[in-house]
């Protein structure tokens, strides 16, 4: 990665310092109650080359607050209205809302997510929230076909088979499985529907997401660090930011035995084909 060049940009109505800008953070959750003002955050990442920021809506007031983040940060964050699947409190109203705004809010959107099946708690695997869970997301889908929208999938481990099967029966072309934990056979099968797979900074520590850096091809793979998912190896006792992408990135670099300006060009491009954004 060539030295950081620093010079100003105005973005909307506010003006930073900022570097040269390299890559994206394709899943991080500004809204949460942990960043109660994200624009240190977002002032910090674009200091450092992060060029824009998903922020995918959980459900309920979540999928409001990303949608005015990105209305405050324009050409920076991007918005995506969500239902997670882990959020059990969600309503059917909750569901109704959230395919309304995919409906008529679109152009604001960058995407339909955080979406899938849940995996996490002793909930997870009663049959009646599983067989929801279901019927949730092939609806969601649909929905983001219908919008022609990408969507931002959470499944992880053994719910990817399924979660990959209800996005293709549901005619879904653009999509992302973010923080993939699955089996070799199932990340094949996400790649070969053409799909998206995401690595987070677990990358720089441990083995298992190492192995998938190597498994995924650069043109389909996507960094994202979740935060505020707390990390460890050299990120323990920090603060969770979108500026942590780029150590990621330099992280796959050295794994993969190319160039940081591989890494972070071709994720890039990904995200922005993705996404649909500049």
């Amino acid at each position: 990665m060539r030295g950081v060049e620093s010079r100003s940009c105005e973005r909307g109505n506010w003006l930073w310092e900022i570097g040269e800008r390299l890559v994206i953070d394709s899943h991080i959750h500004l809204d949460a109650d942990q960043y109660p003002d994200p624009s240190g955050a977002i002032k910090r990442a674009l200091e450092a080359g992060v060029t824009g920021i998903i922020v995918p809506g959980t459900g309920g007031e979540s999928n409001l607050r990303v949608r005015e983040l990105a209305s405050r940060f324009p050409n920076v964050v991007y918005a995506a209205c969500g239902y997670h699947p882990e959020r059990l409190e969600l309503t059917d109203a909750d569901l109704a809302a959230a395919l309304a705004m995919i409906r008529t809010e679109r152009d604001s959107l960058c995407a339909v997510g955080e979406v899938g099946l849940p995996w996490y708690g002793d909930r997870a695997r009663e049959a009646a929230v599983t067989s929801r869970a279901r019927v949730v997301l092939s609806r969601i889908a649909r929905a983001a076909v219908d919008a022609d929208l990408a969507v931002i999938v959470h499944a992880p481990h053994d719910t990817a088979s399924s979660a990959l099967d209800i996005l293709k029966q549901a005619g879904v072309t653009r999509a992302v499985f973010h923080w993939h934990k699955s089996d070799d056979a199932t990340t094949l099968a996400i790649l070969d529907a053409g799909y998206f797979i995401s690595i987070t900074p677990e990358v720089a520590y441990r083995d298992r997401d190492q192995r998938l850096a190597r498994m995924v091809p650069l043109d389909r793979m996507l960094l994202e660090t979740d935060g505020p998912w707390p990390y460890a190896g050299p990120f323990k006792g920090r603060a969770t930011e979108p500026a942590m992408i780029v150590e990621t990135a330099a992280v796959i670099a050295q794994i993969l035995n190319v160039s940081r300006e591989q890494v972070a060009a071709a994720t890039t491009a990904n995200a922005q084909a993705l996404f649909r954004i500049l």
